[in-house]
């Protein structure tokens, strides 16, 4: 029987037997190892090529998912790195999370390299029924991603190339003289007017309720006619400052001489007494209190009276007008003698409170 000579190895295969066998792996399994990567590298052009490409993409692919962290993980490195900012935001920042998780149990193991542009999307209208919602959750969700992006956990920012949902901004009335003056009225009669100096600098001023809890009397400056809001107290991390008229000058004389700088404007327990000013002053029963009426409130008469779109912008903070012609100005029955009036010491005398 002839046998070709080519079938016999030469130097050279058994060169390469014996190199496969000191790696520690037995020629037969080098053998299969070597079918399946050509196998999977079948294509167009050299197999030799394709099949070192295959092995380079995949030693990418393998790094990629080993450097990784899961969703959960990456959540947690991410307040850690924020631990120095306000406990509010931290708190946001986990109940949107957690909710996202709980939503979509998957997403808690899922590595952040893993997740797609589509998965984000999935998660964010799963996890959040409204647009202002979904709004919050992709911002939540981006930053947590861009973290992860700057450790070098992921390739990219998933959750910033999903397009953020359309928001329609709804105006929210502001109260007419007779609610405005009502609720200081409450607010001076219950609990030996603890609530009022808040409730006049969200009403005239235009500060948020948010701010308002974080600020002590040491930032309330008569005498210059300033209230100072440091980064730490504003919603969007900037400074202001807002002007102390008359009208809230009078109100905040009158309560800023007892106790220390450092003292607190709101009083102890203030949300439980403040959500109790508000019912017994009996306004807005029918549609329900809005979270920034106040502040609606004043941007509107402050409008109407002073007409300086400019120095209501600067009052408020706004870095551009257009928030505040989209949101906050209603001027559905507001004159600018209605204007006048808000801003004088006295209008409307309030009816007695109620015993209830």
């Amino acid at each position: 029987m002839n046998i070709p000579t080519s079938s016999f190895p030469t130097d050279a295969d058994q060169a390469g037997i014996f190199l496969i066998r000191s790696l520690g792996i037995p020629p037969m399994d080098a053998f299969l190892l070597l079918k399946d990567l050509l196998d999977t590298s079948r294509g167009r052009g050299d197999r030799i090529t394709r099949a070192k490409r295959c092995i380079r993409l995949g030693g990418e692919a393998l790094a990629d998912r080993e450097k990784s962290v899961s969703f959960s993980q990456a959540v947690r490195a991410s307040l850690e790195a924020r631990k120095h900012r306000r406990p509010r935001t931290l708190q946001e920042i986990r109940y949107m999370a957690a909710r996202m998780m709980k939503k979509c149990p998957e997403l808690a193991r899922k590595q952040v390299r893993s997740i797609t542009p589509e998965d984000c999307g999935r998660y964010l209208r799963k996890s959040f029924p409204t647009p202002r919602q979904r709004h919050k959750g992709r911002l939540i969700l981006s930053g947590i991603l861009n973290y992860s992006l700057k450790r070098g956990w992921c390739r990219r920012n998933a959750a910033f190339l999903v397009p953020p949902p359309i928001l329609r901004e709804k105006r929210i009335r502001a109260l007419s003289l007779y609610e405005a003056k009502r609720l200081l009225h409450t607010a001076e009669q219950l609990f030996r007017g603890e609530c009022l100096p808040a409730c006049a600098l969200m009403l005239y001023a235009g500060i948020r309720p948010h701010e308002v809890k974080r600020l002590t009397w040491k930032h309330i400056n008569l005498k210059s006619g300033l209230v100072s809001l440091a980064p730490t107290h504003t919603k969007t991390g900037g400074s202001r400052h807002v002007s102390i008229l008359p009208v809230l000058g009078s109100i905040l004389s009158r309560m800023s001489s007892a106790g220390s700088p450092a003292r607190s404007v709101c009083p102890p327990n203030w949300e439980k007494k403040w959500k109790e000013v508000r019912r017994r002053s009996g306004i807005l029963k029918k549609s329900g209190w809005v979270q920034d009426v106040l502040r609606h409130t004043y941007a509107s008469y402050h409008l109407a009276h002073f007409c300086n779109q400019n120095l209501l912008q600067k009052e408020m903070g706004h870095s551009s007008p257009s928030l505040l012609l989209a949101r906050y100005l209603n001027m559905d029955g507001i004159t600018s003698s209605t204007g006048a009036m808000f801003w004088t010491h006295s209008f409307i005398p309030p009816a007695p409170l109620k015993k209830n």
